[in-house]
């Protein structure tokens, strides 16, 4: 099957549309067909195949050697990130696995290849109790900007939703009463997750005296309107967390997935189960949630010496 760059073109579009079928999100499907347009650049630019069907183990196998030392545009020589390069490689693996399935391949070259192993880092912004605190105390609130801003604080901190689902919160999603949030998670999958008093104080509050200000004559039913009326984008949502830290005088990079991270956190510090803390946070995996939710050194070393025998001696 010879295969020139337009019916490379064609596939990879094949590929992302079964995906989208599959309920895949527009942000995931984006970052997949970036690693594939990069894959296909690759063969187009540092080799001479024309012809999927001729690919090898072998020639995938120098492709994840390509990657490892020629991959980072950004930084000439430096190698990409663990992560980075396990995505790189698990997009074409996933793409290939597609191809051999719809009978497009004979075999799939991709299969025996071993993704970098992947190492499990602490989160690096997790802030203090009283950190955070002063965070949620930046706002001024009497401004309808200022309430918006604390009650999306008080939100991301009480309930730990990714920036996406906070960005996408609509109102009928909160459920005052039960003092809940409906969720629409990773690849459509709902959850439900508590609210908590004072957040949902905060977001009532500002529902009545600040939302109906900022919908600029166009109300989507979103939650948390720009000033234009318009749906946040992420990196308004990330400005937005930083100037507030900022202001706050915290000196960590403080994110939207920074509160993330230290709901999680104090939880599991205050005596939250970590499958609890899973299902909160819409994890599949509890191994990712036990990244998320580590305990800081300060603890283990108050614990150690509280509980130790030799420092009791």
């Amino acid at each position: 099957m010879a295969a020139p760059k337009g019916k490379w073109e064609y596939l990879k579009a094949r590929y992302l549309e079964h995906l989208q079928v599959q309920n895949y999100a527009p942000r995931t499907l984006e970052s997949i067909e970036g690693h594939l347009r990069f894959f296909l650049e690759y063969l187009e630019g540092e080799t001479s195949i024309e012809d999927f069907s001729s690919l090898t183990h072998d020639d995938m196998a120098a492709y994840q050697t390509w990657v490892y030392f020629n991959g980072n545009r950004k930084v000439e020589g430096k190698p990409l990130s663990f992560i980075t390069q396990r995505k790189r490689v698990s997009c074409v693996q996933g793409f290939f696995r597609y191809l051999f399935r719809q009978r497009i391949l004979a075999h799939d070259p991709s299969a025996t290849l071993e993704k970098p192993r992947e190492r499990r880092l602490l989160p690096r912004s997790v802030l203090s109790e009283k950190k955070t605190l002063r965070l949620l105390d930046a706002p001024n609130v009497k401004t309808p900007l200022g309430l918006r801003d604390r009650a999306i604080l008080e939100l991301l901190y009480a309930t730990g939703i990714r920036s996406e689902e906070l960005r996408k919160l609509k109102l009928g999603d909160i459920d005052r009463e039960r003092e809940q949030l409906r969720i629409l998670g990773k690849r459509n999958k709902e959850r439900i997750v508590p609210v908590g008093r004072i957040a949902l104080n905060w977001i009532t509050e500002y529902l009545g005296r600040a939302r109906p200000l900022l919908l600029n004559g166009r109300d989507t039913g979103i939650v948390f309107p720009t000033k234009n009326g318009r749906i946040f984008t992420t990196a308004n949502l990330v400005d937005l967390v930083r100037k507030y830290a900022k202001r706050a005088g915290l000196s960590e990079k403080v994110t939207p997935h920074a509160l993330r991270h230290t709901c999680a956190t104090h939880l599991l510090r205050a005596g939250a189960d970590i499958r609890e803390i899973q299902v909160l946070l819409g994890h599949k995996s509890l191994g990712t949630t036990q990244i998320y939710t580590h305990v800081d050194i300060t603890d283990l070393k108050r614990v150690h010496r509280a509980c130790h025998p030799r420092e009791n001696a």
